[in-house]
């Protein structure tokens, strides 16, 4: 067998358990990558570890961020992992091929003012712009993604009881909690959302049609102008609510399933971005100035 006979048999294991178009898009460019680099001939047997740390000093060379070549490794070990499995390779190299460090950039969140000058940036007299601030709400105090908050139905919204259900990476539904400031914009965005919209999605256009994800990227865009912050970008608000999140008490358990991440590791970035306020508080918790 060869790797690009044993990439095609991946790639159609993805699509046999239901993984994403994006999810299966992701894998087979880094594969390609990969094939371009090994050779598409190249018998499957003959992948060992020599060639894969070959491959991962050659990605050192295109270009690309260190978070950007851990990702593309992941995913490289979750198909030498199936090549073992299925017997195409006779030592599981997913164990021995380990991932390289990743230098992570420090998340510059939302400050208390920057959150009120976005939020207070929307005259929600008019109907377009109270469903801006909506789309906003449900980013900054319940972490949704971009796509998440584009797919929302009106199924799904259950505001008068506190969550909404939403789509994940990978169509993977969770439940996320909704803020009384969120709950109350939204009930009145949905006395004034005309019945006569044909459609079940929450957030519509002025003519009736179910907004995209290029409707928040252009609304972002002219939301930098006006709020003079340069920044500014849907999933900074994700960012700024999972830190918010643990600074104001809330535990990692509970935002991991908020923000669907699969694992914790994913979640203990923020952890480092509370410091400022942990130094404020501090003095609240010390022992020896408790004991005064």
């Amino acid at each position: 067998m060869t790797l690009n006979e044993a990439i095609q048999d991946f790639l159609l294991e993805q699509r046999v358990r239901g993984n994403s178009p994006k999810t299966l898009a992701y894998y087979e460019n880094l594969l390609n990558i990969f094939s371009q680099f090994a050779g598409a001939s190249l018998p499957i047997q003959n992948v060992q570890l020599p060639l894969l740390r070959k491959y991962s000093l050659a990605l050192d060379e295109r270009s690309i961020s260190s978070i950007s070549k851990q990702s593309y490794i992941r995913g490289l070990r979750a198909f030498l992992s199936f090549c073992y499995d299925e017997g195409y390779l006779p030592s599981d190299l997913s164990e021995k091929f380990r991932l390289p460090k990743a230098q992570r950039k420090e998340i510059n969140i939302l400050t208390d003012e920057e959150v009120h000058a976005l939020m207070s940036s929307f005259d929600t007299r008019y109907f377009i712009q109270l469903r801006n601030y909506c789309i906003c709400a449900l980013m900054l105090d319940s972490g949704l993604r971009m796509n998440e908050v584009a797919t929302l139905t009106l199924d799904n919204l259950h505001v008068h009881e506190g969550y909404a259900i939403v789509d994940g990476k990978g169509g993977k539904q969770r439940s996320v909690p909704l803020g009384n400031c969120s709950k109350k914009m939204l009930l009145r965005y949905l006395r004034r959302r005309p019945g006569c919209a044909q459609t079940n999605q929450v957030f519509i256009t002025s003519a009736l049609n179910p907004i995209r994800k290029s409707t928040i990227t252009q609304l972002f865009r002219k939301l930098k102008k006006e709020t003079g912050i340069a920044r500014l970008r849907p999933h900074l608000l994700r960012h700024t609510f999972a830190t918010r999140y643990l600074e104001n008490g809330g535990d990692m358990y509970t935002l991991q399933s908020i923000l669907g991440h699969t694992s914790l590791e994913m979640v203990r970035k923020y952890v480092h971005l509370t410091t400022r306020k942990t130094v404020l508080t501090f003095p609240k918790f010390s022992p020896l100035d408790n004991i005064g």
